[in-house]
């Protein structure tokens, strides 16, 4: 009996552990099948494309411009910002109440879709959730049971992997609102030309109905149906007391868009140069003030109407902030619109001739190496280097010049000789440490014309140089992006003195300003630091200013390079200049530059040459030279000499006679500077011949021939008659009032007096030119003449 109980609760205990684990196995299986379903269910990842439209803002979040994705959409890139309260609210409520306490299917707005569905003999209702929604709009499909299963897998799949507030964010960015318009960003801004932060209830529920039927309520094709699907939106926000009754009223008297507003176009050149430099990138924060961009793109409207009288199309403006480098202000042409004269060319990043604005660097460095200092003079006459030989703009010599006029001035012939001096390659490296980058040749390739815009460079980067002037000489690039991550990678670098700098600053702060301007420097206006320049054959015009808190470069002229007379620094780009930098805000204390603390020494300088004072100089003072300034060369010009008792000639130890001789000491200059002193009308001081007699005498001190120069190629070209033309040959003598006689190839070809030159019909082959003075002294260079 015993046995027969515990066999009888065995089987019980059996049985009973048979149909739970039955019950388990079931619901393992069950369990199983939905994992394997949510593994199988397909979910692009990520959920939406990246093909965004490209949005370029301002330094204060202001669009600058926006362009189409590559579906011609507009549609914004999502950003880490919060959804606007008020269009959070009216979508939920128009689209999905129970949004945030379902798992991506609504049970009860199933029942009653499929209730309505049957009654009706169509499908009147989707009973789709924002969630479902957001699976339709990642894969668009037909509205079919088998798609809307789908729908409802996926969505229960994307409440697994992403929060409530990323899936609304999605379906908000991804919507349509009507035509190319995707995302609440694009429509907002689209239809009420405001962020979504700042719309009204009465927006946000245009907003909100709009997805439910873009191609049928659409602002532009069905007003009233519109209307009415957002009233009722705003009654029933009003009814769950989300919004009181006067917003309500408000809200429906305020009326529908009646059409798409353009979006902002400003810096559009900007704009094409960050989305070409940054490709993949769909959102730009740059450095560019909105205001000042329009103000100074207004003032250059109003100077590109005189340029046009000049039969000038082009120009181009850049404005940076010294302190940070920020770029401002960005004006890549006149008119970006302007196809007749090319104007979607970026004129601050094309490649144009520098002309004359890399003189003052030249001139600073020049200073650092002890070469000059700004009283320093500098020879003003006909140079030749290897078959280049340049000239001043109004094509005179003065002879000798100071070093800070020659720059004001502008004047060609000292800035290449400088360069020879300091040297074309010493320089050309400083120009790339600098920023320069668009120097593809070597050194030798660009030569001394390297100075007179022998090389092409961008008015970014020139920008960027003359920042550098503003900071006491420590370069370093110039940006228009405020996250430091996308910015080129640039290092502070110094290299030029503080001295130098601001000797050099002090200089063009004497620069004549064109017109009005004149006369209101004249009257205590603003300092400003500025150089002009003008490339070869009248194709550019620059003009570059700096103060302590602003760098301004304009740029004028043709973008296909054309040649016009009108064309000038000075002329077209320097009032243009001048009205930017009145224009701008001036803070107390950043309108002069302080000289820089421990920047100078003090060096005895002979005080008419400007060189440090030699042995021979009588007129000796004190002035500043760059603390960094090497040994500077000695005063050339101051000499002793030995003249006679009566003083009527100069002798040596070869031909005085004791005790009938005495020293003197003269400023004497070269005899090709002193014949262009004369020819300008300046006393130059002379000595007295040497006495002829003497077995040293050869005239070298005396006389010179300035062209040719020896054993030098000359090409000779033909004229319009088809005859070869003749070559002007040039000397020089030091005592004024000389006869030169001229020889060519021991042929007598005729005299000059005061001025020595010579024009001569030439033979192809070698030549000699010999002149003779009238005290017998001679000078003699053989050349070639190639006639092609």
């Amino acid at each position: 009996m015993i046995r027969q109980i515990k066999l009888k609760y065995q089987f019980k205990s059996f049985y009973g552990l048979y149909k739970r684990h039955k019950y388990l196995s079931r619901i393992s299986l069950l369990l199983m099948s939905l994992v394997i379903l949510f593994c199988i269910v397909p979910l692009p990842h990520p959920l939406f494309d990246n093909d965004y439209s490209t949005v370029v803002y301002d330094r204060d979040g202001h669009i600058l411009r926006v362009y189409l994705n590559d579906d011609e959409q507009w549609l914004w890139p999502p950003q880490n910002e919060p959804l606007p309260h008020k269009l959070t609210q009216a979508v939920l409520h128009f689209e999905d109440r129970y949004f945030y306490w379902h798992p991506g299917v609504n049970p009860l707005s199933l029942v009653r879709a499929a209730w309505q569905n049957l009654t009706s003999g169509r499908i009147v209702s989707g009973a789709s959730t924002v969630t479902m929604q957001v699976a339709r709009l990642m894969q668009p499909k037909s509205r079919t049971y088998g798609h809307k299963l789908l729908e409802m897998l996926q969505a229960v799949k994307i409440e697994c992997l992403y929060s409530k507030n990323d899936i609304l964010t999605q379906y908000l960015n991804h919507a349509p609102y009507g035509g190319n318009i995707i995302g609440y960003r694009a429509a907002s801004w689209r239809y009420f030309r405001k962020p979504p932060e700042q719309i009204s209830w009465a927006e946000a529920a245009t907003l909100a109905v709009l997805p439910n039927a873009p191609g049928l309520i659409a602002p532009q094709k069905d007003g009233a149906a519109l209307r009415k699907k957002r009233n009722r939106l705003l009654r029933r926000l009003a009814d769950h007391t989300v919004i009181d009754e006067e917003t309500h009223d408000l809200a429906v008297q305020e009326p529908l868009p009646q059409a798409e507003y353009p979006f902002p176009c400003n810096a559009p050149h900007l704009a094409d140069h960050l989305r070409v430099e940054h490709p993949g990138q769909n959102v730009f924060r740059t450095t560019i003030d909105q205001s000042l961009q329009q103000a100074v793109k207004d003032l250059a409207d109003d100077h590109h109407q005189y340029l046009q009288t000049l039969g000038i199309p082009n120009l181009a403006v850049l404005v940076v902030d010294n302190t940070t480098g920020a770029v401002r202000a960005y004006i890549g042409s006149q008119n970006y619109f302007d196809r007749e004269n090319k104007g979607a060319i970026d004129g601050v990043q094309a490649l144009r001739s520098s002309g004359s604005i890399l003189k003052p660097f030249l001139y600073a460095l020049s200073m650092d190496a002890g070469i000059i200092l700004p009283q320093t003079r500098i020879r003003d006459i006909p140079s030749f280097y290897h078959g280049f030989s340049p000239a001043n703009a109004d094509e005179r010599y003065r002879g000798i010049v100071r070093a800070d006029q020659a720059l004001i001035q502008s004047l060609n012939v000292p800035a290449v000789r400088l360069l020879n001096t300091y040297g074309l390659y010493d320089f050309y490296h400083f120009l790339k440490q600098a920023g320069i980058s668009s120097l593809f040749r070597k050194a030798n390739a660009y030569g001394l014309p390297l100075i007179l815009g022998g090389a092409d460079v961008r008015l970014w980067e020139m920008a960027g140089m003359y920042r550098g002037l503003a900071r006491n000489g420590a370069f370093e690039g110039i940006h228009c992006l405020q996250d430091e991550n996308t910015r080129p990678k640039t290092k502070e670098r110094p290299l030029i003195s503080p001295g130098a700098v601001h000797l050099t600053r002090q200089i063009l702060t004497q620069l004549k300003r064109p017109g009005s301007a004149y006369y209101w420097q004249l009257y205590g206006s603003q300092p400003l630091v500025w150089k002009t320049g003008t490339s070869y054959g009248s194709r550019d015009g620059w003009a570059i200013g700096v103060n302590p808190r602003w760098t301004i470069a304009v740029w004028t002229g043709d973008f296909d390079g054309s040649e016009n007379a009108n064309i000038s620094g000075a002329r077209c780009a320097a009032p243009l200049l001048f009205d930017i930098f009145n224009y701008l805000p001036k803070e107390q204390g950043q309108t002069k530059f302080p000289a820089p603390q421990g920047a100078f020494k003090r060096i005895d300088i002979c005080k008419q040459t400007g060189y440090a004072a030699g042995q021979d100089c009588a007129d000796i003072v004190r002035m500043r030279a760059p603390r960094s300034t090497r040994g500077m060369k000695r005063c050339p010009y101051h000499r002793s000499f030995f003249v006679s008792a009566d003083s009527s000639e100069q002798v040596c130890s070869l031909c005085w006679q004791s005790g009938r001789y005495h020293k003197i000491t003269r400023l004497i200059y070269p005899p090709a500077v002193q014949q262009f002193l004369r020819e300008r009308g300046m006393v130059s001081t002379s000595l007295p011949l040497h006495r002829r007699s003497c077995p040293s005498l050869k005239g070298a001190d005396v006389l010179s021939i300035i062209y040719p120069q020896p054993n030098s190629h000359l090409w000779i070209p033909k004229d319009y008659d088809g005859n070869y033309q003749k070559i002007t040959m040039r000397a020089a003598h030091g005592q004024n009032d000389q006869q030169i006689f001229w020889y060519l190839d021991r042929q007598y070809m005729g005299r000059s007096e005061n001025r020595h030159s010579k024009a001569f019909r030439l033979q192809k082959g070698w030549h000699e030119l010999e002149v003779i003075d009238g005290q017998g002294r001679s000078q003699k260079v053989r050349f070639y003449a190639n006639l092609r």
